[in-house]
């Protein structure tokens, strides 16, 4: 059964769709953990899905922060229009505290703990929403991994033994390395959960798209949208201006794969694995690549390899990983990718000359 909130808009000025399952999993999660990551391919609605929940849940006071916007401003009093909270009293206290750091320094354990400071002597709990927490100004242009992981797992640590359950801490992120196997281990017995949102199945996506179309307009067809970018509704925005974007974008996201493909490479032959692959070209790399991402169920014990080309596919954010019963899934961040991967090996065709017009008919064969 669809569900559509036609009362609501979401940043697409359009209803909300689906994502029940998902609502349910994370009003269940702040029940219980202090900090929960919400992770998943781009555009695929993670901030439209928690400040959808914000909007209707009535349990706690929630506090959101655009990191993403926050780069766009030189100074922390610059922030006001990127904090929102409906308590007049907290937000002009937010300010007054938050004005006193070092924007340049602005990092997620500095922010975290000022809140907490002011929070942890109200009645009711807070939750603080960080929006793409990675993109805090601290972190740099592309964020440093590293940095990053330990300032998650520091806060992680100390909201954990803090024993009070007034503030509870909420992140989307769009950079898979906050969810391998290394960054999940880092946090386990921290209080900290993990969330995975997905794209949306066909049929809530074409309903969506054909909203979309009547309000916003749309020069591109449903089906090839959907098998470039599976039912992740941020890309319509892009998408749907024309033909001549959807081949633009196609040629964009080869040049990507190609260079995260360079990087994997260069991570397997720097590793101890080196020494056990052989000849390994583009042509076995992608082949490689094709069997990791192709099995319903890899673990590091039993496939150690394809395991680690699945965590390195992550990283460079070809792959997100779906964990279910001790084994994971390596999904591609676009159906794009995949695609682009099979025809390579199943065509023996170089991921340049591969095209649109390749990709729509291989996928309508399949």
């Amino acid at each position: 059964m669809l569900f559509i909130d036609s009362a609501y808009r979401t940043g697409l000025g359009i209803a909300f769709y689906d994502r029940q399952n998902e609502l349910r999993a994370l009003d269940e999660m702040l029940s219980i953990y202090k900090v929960i990551v919400v992770y998943g391919p781009r555009n695929v609605g993670k901030s439209e899905l928690v400040r959808y929940w914000s909007a209707k849940q009535a349990r706690h006071t929630v506090v959101t922060f655009h990191a993403d916007l926050l780069r766009s401003g030189k100074s922390v009093e610059g922030i006001t229009k990127y904090l929102v909270t409906i308590e007049t009293r907290l937000r002009e206290l937010l300010l007054s505290e938050l004005a006193k750091l070092s924007f340049e320094k602005l990092n997620l354990l500095k922010l975290v703990y000022t809140i907490y400071d002011i929070v942890r002597t109200m009645s009711r709990s807070v939750v603080l929403f960080i929006d793409e927490f990675h993109m805090l100004p601290c972190y740099g242009p592309r964020g440093d991994y590293e940095e990053i992981l330990m300032d998650l797992e520091a806060l992680a640590h100390w909201l954990a033994k803090s024993g009070d359950d007034k503030l509870k801490v909420l992140l989307t992120v769009s950079e898979g390395f906050v969810a391998t196997g290394d960054a999940i281990s880092r946090l386990h017995g921290y209080s900290t959960e993990f969330m995975l949102v997905e794209p949306m199945d066909e049929q809530h996506f074409v309903t969506l798209y054909e909203e979309y179309r009547r309000v916003k307009g749309c020069n591109v067809d449903h089906r090839t949208i959907y098998v470039l970018v599976g039912g992740s509704p941020g890309y319509l925005i892009e998408l749907c201006q024309g033909y001549s974007a959807v081949a633009r974008f196609v040629e964009r996201s080869k040049r990507l794969l190609q260079n995260a493909l360079s990087n994997v490479k260069s991570s397997l032959m720097s590793s101890p694995w080196n020494r056990m692959i052989e000849n390994l070209d583009l042509r076995n790399l992608l082949k490689l690549i094709r069997k990791a991402m192709d099995q319903q169920g890899l673990d590091p014990v039993e496939q150690p390899l394809l395991y680690t080309v699945g965590q390195l596919l992550t990283k460079y954010n070809v792959a997100y990983p779906y964990y279910a019963g001790g084994r994971v899934i390596f999904k591609p961040q676009i159906p794009l990718y995949h695609t682009i991967i099979e025809i390579a090996v199943s065509k023996s065709l170089e991921i340049p000359s591969i095209t649109v017009n390749d990709i729509l008919t291989y996928r309508e064969h399949t």
